[in-house]
């Protein structure tokens, strides 16, 4: 039987690291008028069930009993899974949703979060803040 080889400082593997779930990113917090709030992601996440815990959890915090519109910027965003889809279109207290990025990774990481069940409210992907602010502001009873 062959020896294992050791690398000096490498740390063992240890089997469970592999099976505990990632953490869940940093999400930065900002209140909006209308009630409204941007939720922005951190550059290399991994958007998992866990942010989206974080996100409902938050907007408690912030809009109380009332539904709140999200700007969720995932600008950079490294992957988005389908637990983390499911989760996000699980949240009770948005009324609209506008996805925001930058970059066709961005696009296609916000089709893919849009592609869940999100359609029992509105939800649109945008590369301008602005844009989606605007959106948001043209929607009845969302703003």
């Amino acid at each position: 039987m062959p020896e294992a080889t050791v690398f000096p400082g490498a740390a063992p593997l240890r089997p469970e690291a592999l099976t505990r779930p990632a953490p869940a990113p940093v999400v930065a917090f900002t209140v909006l008028p209308g009630p409204a709030v941007k939720a922005v992601l951190p550059r290399g996440a991994d958007l998992n069930e866990t942010a989206a815990a974080q996100l409902y959890s938050r907007l408690g915090e912030l809009a109380g009993d009332r539904r709140v519109a999200v700007v969720l910027e995932l600008t950079g965003v490294r992957s988005v899974n389908r637990a983390a889809r499911a989760a996000y279109a699980a949240i009770p207290s948005v009324s609209a949703w506008a996805i925001l990025g930058e970059s066709p990774v961005d696009r296609l990481l916000g089709h893919f979060l849009l592609g869940g069940e999100f359609s029992s409210v509105p939800a649109r992907y945008f590369t301008a803040e602005n844009d989606a602010l605007d959106w948001l502001s043209c929607l009845d009873d969302v703003l």
